[in-house]
């Protein structure tokens, strides 16, 4: 499916006469245009596909779209090709661009909970620095719900039943306001528990989405969006890896057994190193902060389309605020809102709040398609955090951010003759990033031997447990920090129709990751905060998109290279006030290079056979960071290490490794067989397998940290009554059980070799679904 449109037919919908493969219009270019005709690398999944699927969170559209890899849980993580994000943080940016409805989503945590009453997935691969621009470095993931339609009473109601307690319901339903106006009113929740074995990776949401549309005349359209999602419970884990011998993979770190393997390890390696490691007593392998989760989001936008006539006017002003409280045990645990003290205080968690304005103008004639644009875009963040290590680490973190971004852009595809098209476009981003308010506190008892801050606040000077101590705060506002990044990033590129439905592309894009700052001190001057720069890719594409046989067969195939310099990414060290922190750095260059081929073919009546294989080789051209020596024990780092200097510090040198996320295969397979029964009741068999080649997940490069290739088959089948107004349907996932490791965890522990965690995908799950439609 990669590189065209992924079409598939709709469970319980019968099959067009002559059973040809339907197009999917999608608007990834801002105007609409099936998926076959958009000369761009495009997978677009439709909604009913994704329901079969089971696709209810962002970290199932790895099933379902080849060369995207996404984890994390709670702080979504999307990987597209080797280009994504691993930090987690309030200051970190995303490498992959998410918007609903036309409005992006700055923070992952409010991205999650929004996949229900969906009509489509849209996903672009490469970057996309002219129609979309900043963060979309490495793509762009679009979700388009279900809009209001007029003069209709129509709704559905899914209620899913499953192992591990699952209980869930998902609904719509869409009511005329006179002729010219609707409201529709979707609705999901769900709860299920924790298929690990200390309850996390649970899943306990709610969301409800209120739109209306009024189309007064032809030439006017307004809808108005309302919504809120609630993601509660236990929350995300993270297991070894690999797994402990005797458990099973499905094991959470926070599973005493599992803390008591941890601490095991952390006392041999400390007999082994003659107690010159970091003593056990220093490691808080268990903590008693439970993982919790409670992230709210409440969202609100606008999209007015009006026809002047020369052009069509689109305005879409949104509004969306997000609060976090979580907390997360990577063999350290990171707290947003989990008490530090016996009286109760706790950190404020992490808070989001954006705006944003895109107001566009485009039209299409016979010879040209154009449109131009501007953006506005504006967030407001703080970040109160917990980071808990034991008495070596406990700090509390304070800061604001804040992002203002400006962007004008412009896109025209001009046809030189009736088949061939140029296409070129430019996109001028303003980004000013400012960090303040940086606060940074040691919470007793913590061992501050190296820090400036008064030891007269912290053990054995008697400082009761969970006391705040400042650490290097000398007066308000003395790091407060400010930046401005100006990028100019666009596209050229051909089409050609080699016949009615032949399409040969290829094009030249750049984009870019916004730059900002680490919530750390700088290391000589220790006046202002660390900054990274952005980073920056340059992609060649050329692809063709075929339909053969009457339509019965779709055949596409694309190749791709990328040069990716200025890399983002992450690695304990020291910052200038001498507290261990994950610090953000411009540390690599990178070369990807790849081809994706995909098929559709419906060799039958009620038949569906889709096939898709991408191969991605993406290297590490220049990857060279600094850690603290004693952060670096043998054989923590698969990477070549220096002897430490007289600063006590190593060189690491993880050039030609390949690029984190990215195994260099991956691939689809799946069939679909509608059977009609003559009474108006049908049947529809489904299966489908999802794969991918071994993959490297964190950038220490231990053998550890490599997942396995994995094959993640899922089948289902359903019964429609006549009319399809009712449906029941049988499902299960994961069918073989197979631990399918994903990422998203913790780096190996800065002091212990040999300990590696990650995320996991779910084990075998199955369950029924019931429905109604009317």
């Amino acid at each position: 499916m990669a590189g065209g449109g992924a079409v598939a037919q709709d469970a319980g919908s019968e099959p067009q006469a002559g059973f040809q493969i339907e197009d999917v219009v999608v608007t990834a270019q801002r105007r609409s245009e099936t998926a076959q005709k958009t000369a761009l690398s495009i997978t677009a999944v439709g909604g009913e596909t994704l329901v079969q699927a089971g696709v209810t969170n962002p970290d199932d559209i790895t099933r379902v779209v080849p060369g995207v890899q996404v984890s994390g849980g709670t702080t979504t993580q999307i990987y597209v090709r080797g280009i994504g994000d691993y930090g987690v943080t309030a200051q970190a940016n995303p490498a992959i661009v998410t918007n609903i409805d036309g409005v992006v989503v700055s923070r992952p945590q409010a991205f999650s909970g929004n996949l229900f009453d969906i009509e489509r997935v849209e996903v672009l691969k490469g970057p996309q620095g002219t129609l979309y621009g900043r963060n979309a470095s490495g793509g762009v993931l679009n979700v388009l719900t279900v809009q209001p339609k007029l003069n209709e009473y129509s709704g559905y109601f899914d209620a899913t039943f499953g192992n591990y307690s699952q209980v869930g319901g998902e609904g719509a339903f869409n009511l005329p306001l006179g002729d010219t106006a609707a409201l529709r009113l979707s609705y999901q929740l769900n709860r299920r528990d924790g298929y690990l074995s200390d309850g996390s990776e649970d899943d306990d949401r709610e969301a409800v989405r209120l739109q209306v549309r009024t189309a007064p005349n032809e030439r006017l359209s307004l809808t108005g969006s309302l919504s809120y999602t609630h993601l509660g419970g236990v929350g995300s884990g993270i297991v070894p890896i690999p797994a402990i011998p005797g458990m099973s993979p499905w094991s959470g770190i926070t599973d005493p057994r599992v803390s008591a393997v941890f601490q095991d390890i952390v006392n041999q390696t400390y007999v082994q190193s003659g107690g010159q490691s970091v003593p056990p007593f220093l490691i808080d392998p268990l903590s008693d902060s439970p993982l919790f989760r409670d992230v709210k989001s409440w969202a609100a936008s606008a999209h007015l389309e009006y026809d002047l006539g020369f052009a069509t006017l689109t305005v879409i002003p949104a509004w969306r605020e997000t609060d976090a409280q979580l907390s997360y045990n990577f063999n350290y645990h990171y707290n947003l809102g989990a008490p530090y003290n016996a009286a109760g205080d706790r950190p404020d968690g992490e808070n989001s709040t954006q705006t944003s304005l895109e107001v566009r103008l485009g039209n299409e004639t016979d010879r040209v398609k154009w449109v131009l644009g501007g953006f506005l875009f504006a967030e407001d963040q703080t970040t109160d955090y917990q980071l808990r290590a034991g008495a070596i680490l406990n700090t509390l973190n304070k800061m604001s951010l804040k992002t203002d971004s400006a962007a004008v852009f412009g896109q025209a595809t001009y046809d030189l003759t009736d088949r061939f098209r140029v296409t070129g476009g430019l996109r001028y981003t303003s980004d000013t990033r400012k960090a303040f308010d940086f606060e940074r506190y040691a919470i007793s008892p913590m061992m501050l031997g190296m820090a400036p801050s008064p030891m007269d606040c912290t053990p054995p000077n008697g400082a009761m447990p969970g006391t705040l101590c400042p650490i290097y705060n000398p007066t308000p506002g003395f790091y407060d920090s400010e930046k401005t990044f100006n990028e100019v990033t666009g596209k050229v590129g051909v089409e050609y129709d080699l016949a009615s439905a032949s399409l040969l592309y290829a094009d030249i894009s750049r984009g870019f990751k916004a730059g900002g700052f680490n919530q750390s001190v700088a290391l000589v001057t220790r006046d202002a905060l660390m900054p990274f720069e952005p980073e920056e890719i340059i992609s060649y594409t050329i692809g063709v998109k075929n339909r053969f046989l009457e339509n019965r067969l779709q055949l596409n195939g694309e190749l791709f290279y990328y040069d990716y310099t200025n890399m983002q990414l992450s690695n304990p060290g020291f910052d200038g006030d001498n507290s261990v922190v994950l610090v953000t750095g411009n540390a690599a260059g990178a070369t990807i290079k790849g081809a994706s081929v995909d098929m559709v073919a419906m060799p039958w009546q009620g038949g569906t056979i889709r096939a898709s294989v991408e191969y991605v080789d993406g290297v590490y051209d220049n990857f060279q960071v600094q850690q603290p020596a004693n952060f670096v024990p043998p054989g923590r780092i698969g990477c070549p290490v220096s002897p430490p200097t007289p600063q006590g510090v190593v060189n690491i040198d993880c050039s030609g490794f390949p690029l984190l996320r990215s195994p260099k295969w991956s691939g689809a397979l799946g069939i679909t067989q509608y059977v009609d029964l003559n009474n108006g009741d049908s049947l529809v068999f489904n299966a489908d397998v999802a794969w991918a080649d071994k993959a490297w997940l964190m950038p220490d490069f231990h053998p550890n940290q490599q997942a396995d290739a994995y094959a993640n088959v899922s089948a289902s089948v359903t019964y429609n009554f006549p009319n399809d107004r009712w449906h029941v349907a049988l499902w299960g996932r994961n069918l073989t059980d197979e631990a399918i490791y994903t990422g998203g965890g913790g780096l190996q522990h800065g002091f212990v070799t040999g300990w590696t965690t990650s995320s996991i995908a779910p084990p075998r799950t199955y369950g029924v679904r019931l429905g109604a439609r009317f």
